[in-house]
């Protein structure tokens, strides 16, 4: 059971750690579909950016150097919070059904809720 905690931690941490980073240094608007797009308010997207940068280091390193354990299931509750936004977002926006929405959401919500469960119970690091 560890070993499948470290590999959804390690996916999870590689999914996040480089979106974050492309949230946090892509440009303020991009060209898209012929026009110039804007992607809202700039410190907005630096401060999710970071937070999923430092979400996605700490599913890891605290487990490798043994110190400030807690933090791996913290980092994987706040993964929850993107895992139930964007589906919805998207529902809101009309490109998929409420059926996909549900699913959607329960398909990225699954892994960080079952980390956080686990690692604050029954297989802390």
């Amino acid at each position: 059971m560890n070993v499948l905690l470290w590999v959804l931690q390690g996916v999870m941490a590689f999914l996040t750690v480089p979106s974050g980073l492309m949230t946090l240094f892509r440009p303020d608007e991009v060209y898209l579909h012929g026009r110039w797009v804007g992607h809202g308010d700039r410190a907005l997207a630096i401060a999710r950016g970071l937070a999923s940068v430092a979400c996605g280091t700490a599913l890891i390193v605290p487990g490798l150097i043994g110190t400030a354990t807690i933090l791996t299931p913290v980092a994987a509750l706040l993964l929850v919070a993107p895992a139930c936004y964007f589906p919805a977002r998207q529902y809101g926006a009309g490109e998929i059904g409420p059926g996909m929405a549900v699913l959607g959401t329960l398909w990225l919500a699954f892994p960080p809720v079952f980390v956080a469960w686990a690692r604050f119970g029954p297989y802390p690091l």
